[in-house]
């Protein structure tokens, strides 16, 4: 819900560009917002995640914030929305039928 926000946000931003001051606060705004929807996901994800995907998944929203803070944070957000996709796959895994063992 809040990536889907914050996408909104990020496509109404282009009436602010008037002031580049007020575009950076509502670029941070809408990064901040997507990175704490994404954060969300991968908490979420976390039980049902292996080792690596774990560590993979921690990896990229370390990135994602430090993009948001000091980077890119159109870049930032549209890569917090990806995250957040992946993290979900990975917690419905939870909902799938483990096969039988052989």
């Amino acid at each position: 819900m809040r990536a889907l926000l914050a996408l909104a946000l990020l496509l109404a931003t282009p009436a602010m560009a008037c002031d580049p001051d007020e575009l950076e606060r509502a670029m941070t705004e809408i990064c901040t917002a997507a990175t704490a929807g994404a954060a969300e996901a991968v908490e979420a994800a976390q039980p049902f995640a292996r080792a690596e995907e774990r560590a993979q998944l921690d990896a990229r929203l370390t990135q994602i914030r430090q993009d948001c803070a000091q980077g890119d944070p159109a870049v930032a957000a549209r890569e917090a929305a990806r995250l957040a996709r992946i993290a979900a796959r990975i917690e419905a895994r939870a909902d799938q039928p483990r096969p039988a063992s052989l």
